[in-house]
């Protein structure tokens, strides 16, 4: 179920984004430096790939990450405002 609240107050607009299930664990491994798909994956092994994909994308959209060209794949950043 998707709560979102359309509230305008910065904190409690994060804390939709921030404070949704997985999304803490996310961002924990981001800040380990993880930055590829496949090793944040490894970092919560009991979330299902479709569902990492749509918190990641969610959270690139919110802007606490950037994904960012590599080789020939991507990698995931946070930004300014995800540190």
């Amino acid at each position: 179920m998707d709560m979102r609240y359309g509230i305008f107050c910065p904190v409690a607009k994060a804390a939709e984004v921030v404070a949704s299930r997985w999304t803490p664990l996310i961002l924990s491994e981001l800040m380990k430096g993880r930055e590829r798909f496949i090793d944040i994956q490894q970092g919560v092994p009991l979330m299902s790939r479709s569902l990492l994909s749509r918190r990641l994308k969610e959270m690139e959209i919110s802007n606490l990450i950037a994904r960012v060209p590599r080789g020939r794949g991507h990698v995931y950043r946070l930004t300014e405002a995800g540190n």
